[in-house]
This record gives structure tokens, sequence and C-alpha cells, in this order.
């Protein structure tokens, strides 16, 4: 197995980028997609791997993992750590790209809040 180094390094171009699409922050959010596109990708490959290995093995394999039905502690574990994920994935462009949409939500939200709790 080869050792990765410097794992915490991240590389970013230096200097002005050009703009491809209509806008630089059309060009962020395509480079966002793109990003995560490679992340799915590449966990996709590992899963695949594994699936393989644990059949090979004699354990179990993709029709297994097709067939399981997670349990109710599977299920809240899962919301949680996909809630954790989409804010972080979703949360960037909802607060930079969308400032006002954001304050109207939370306005909306905080008058159902208050309304729910005037009606208890």
């Amino acid at each position: 197995m080869v050792e990765r180094k410097n794992l915490n390094r991240t590389a970013r171009s230096k200097g002005s980028q050009p703009v491809v699409l209509e806008s630089a922050t059309q060009d962020a959010l395509a480079g966002m997609v793109l990003a995560l596109l490679g992340e799915v990708m590449v966990l996709k490959d590992r899963l695949d791997a594994n699936e393989r290995l644990l059949k090979a093995a004699g354990l179990h394999g993709p029709e297994d993992i097709d067939a399981y039905h997670p349990d109710a502690e599977a299920r809240a574990c899962r919301g949680a750590y996909k809630q954790k994920a989409y804010e972080r994935v979703l949360g960037v462009a909802r607060d930079r790209l969308l400032p006002e949409a954001l304050a109207d939500q939370n306005a909306y939200e905080n008058e159902l809040a208050r309304v729910a709790a005037d009606a208890n």
C-alpha cells in the first residue's frame, strides 16, 4: 500500500481565473458540482471494491446490500449525517448567494414558530 503524504495540503490556482459561464457565481457553482461529482465517483469505486472483496471472502455482496433494510437506529444515524453534509455543501451557496432569500425564510419560520407558540 502506498503511504499518502500531505493530506492537509489544498492546491489552488494562483492569479485571475477566467469566467467561462455567464458569471463568476455560475462558474463557482459549476466547479462545486464537478468537485462533488468527482468525490461521488471515488466513493462509488471504493464501495464497489469493498462489495467485491466481501463477496470474494464469502461474506456478502451487492445483492445483500441491495436487499438490506436499515432499522430505526441506522435510519436516524444516516439522517443526521446527511443533514450535516447538506448543510456543509448547500450552506455555502445559501449563505453567500441567497442572503435575502435566507432572511425571508428565517422571518417566515420565526413567524410560524410565534403563531404555533400562541396557539398552545
